[in-house]
């Protein structure tokens, strides 16, 4: 969508200026580990499901304002991809660049609507929300915890999460008072999350059964920050056999990361459908450009078959002419692109998409 950037930019930056507050996150996620969430949001069946995973990872993790925008461009629906925004903001490490976000929106709407709540909490007077107060139920056991903050050993991800975020997490696990439960939270607190020696002992330390905190660890140690310190984990097994397993385990060398399969590139059934409609819904000519056009390039995998439905939504071979060009950079089987001159009713503009096919 084209926007007046400079306005919005002169607007977004009032509204930083009028109230900040300390940002939360400094390091956004690696590119290798993003990559495995987006996955994560791109492998759910429904657009509800791909949301709740979405807000789900901006909740947990920090984020450049391009992983934003990745993960914003895979909703078809506008309020969507508002309400993950919405979830992003707080764990943006780079907010001075978050009116980039703004280009993923397909209607100028939702995108005043982000920017109203944006200022709405920048603007809040400091004492709006409560005081953080961790939990006073939290009693991890007296052990030699090694510090990490000036560890420059191997490392398997960026940075320790913050102490207050890690305290919330456990109080969660803390509240449940199944060890099966317990595993299972943990398990995935290690998976979402770059964790410190010393935060993963505490975590394993919620686990009664030493088989149990060997079978977190397993999962633990490919989140660690500090390797080096793992040595300190052994505290965590009283009997022998579990010690040795877990020593013998932290001396194997940690696998590397194998590269993340890439997805089959296509957009289902059921998903076209539902753009289809969308498209069908709005009656202004323009709008249903802007709006087709936000679908190609969030769903990105389209046949020219799909091309050809989209264009014929439209009366005009103009605007046809129009989608059909834009609709090149998101087809796949660009091979059979000519089929989609089928669509005009004037030879002229066959005559028009052959030179820009032959151009390409």
């Amino acid at each position: 969508m084209k926007i007046n950037l400079l306005t919005l930019i002169f607007v977004f930056t009032a509204a930083l200026v009028s109230g900040q507050r300390p940002q939360r996150c400094d390091v956004p996620l690696s590119e290798n580990v993003f990559r495995q969430k987006q996955r994560s949001v791109t492998l759910q069946p429904t657009e509800d499901l791909r949301l709740k995973v979405a807000i789900a990872i901006a909740s947990n993790n920090c984020l450049s304002v391009d992983q934003v925008k990745k993960i914003a461009s895979q909703f078809l629906d506008d309020y969507s991809r508002l309400d993950f925004a919405k979830a992003a903001w707080f764990n943006t490490v780079d907010k001075e660049n978050f009116y980039f976000v703004y280009d993923e929106f397909a209607y100028f709407s939702t995108v005043f609507m982000l920017h109203d709540y944006i200022l709405s909490v920048e603007t809040r007077p400091t004492d709006y929300l409560p005081p953080y107060e961790p939990p006073v139920t939290l009693n991890f056991p007296a052990l030699d915890y090694p510090a990490y903050e000036n560890y420059r050993g191997p490392s398997n991800c960026n940075y320790p999460i913050r102490e207050d975020d890690f305290l919330q997490l456990a109080a969660q696990v803390s509240a449940n008072n199944s060890e099966s439960n317990r595993l299972l939270l943990l398990t995935q607190i290690a998976q979402n999350n770059c964790l410190s020696t010393a935060q993963a002992m505490k975590l394993s330390s919620m686990l009664q059964s030493e088989p149990n905190r060997l079978t977190f660890f397993r999962t633990a140690i490919l989140s660690v920050f500090d390797l080096g310190n793992l040595p300190f984990g052994a505290q965590m097994f009283a009997h022998i056999p579990n010690r040795s397993a877990y020593n013998e385990m932290i001396s194997r060398p940690v696998p590397i990361p194998q590269p993340v399969e890439e997805v089959e590139c296509f957009v289902p059934a059921a998903e076209f459908s539902q753009a289809l409609e969308s498209i069908k819904k709005e009656s202004f000519n323009s709008t249903k450009l802007t709006l087709a056009k936000q679908i190609l390039r969030s769903k990105k995998c389209f046949t020219v078959s799909q091309v050809k439905e989209i264009a014929r939504l439209f009366s005009f071979d103009d605007s046809r002419l129009e989608i059909a060009k834009y609709a090149w950079d998101y087809t796949i089987d660009r091979d059979n692109y000519y089929q989609v001159a089928d669509v005009f009713t004037f030879s002229s503009n066959k005559e028009n998409l052959m030179k820009f096919l032959e151009g390409k």
